[in-house]
């Protein structure tokens, strides 16, 4: 009967400490996930708007080259 109880106990133990880490591991995983995501939330939001800025930059570096091939093409101000 002591050997039972003995043996009961360790079961208990071992599972309560398996449960209590995997439990343990997952609440914390959740946490982790929480602050993850506020934190891509904003790292997503600085992202776009540096890759709007780049966009922008391009346009603008694409509208001053185009502006300039149009005038050595037509010959700038003094075509006849």
């Amino acid at each position: 009967m002591r050997e039972l109880m003995l043996g009961m106990v360790v079961v208990g133990l071992v599972v309560g400490v398996i449960l209590g880490r995997n439990t343990e591991r997952a609440r914390r995983t959740y946490k982790d996930w929480d602050a993850a995501k506020t934190a891509l939330k904003k790292g997503r939001g600085i992202a776009l708007g540096e890759m709007r800025k780049a966009a922008v930059t391009i346009l603008v570096i694409a509208a001053v080259l185009v502006g300039l091939f149009t005038l050595a093409i037509g010959g700038g101000a003094s075509a006849p």
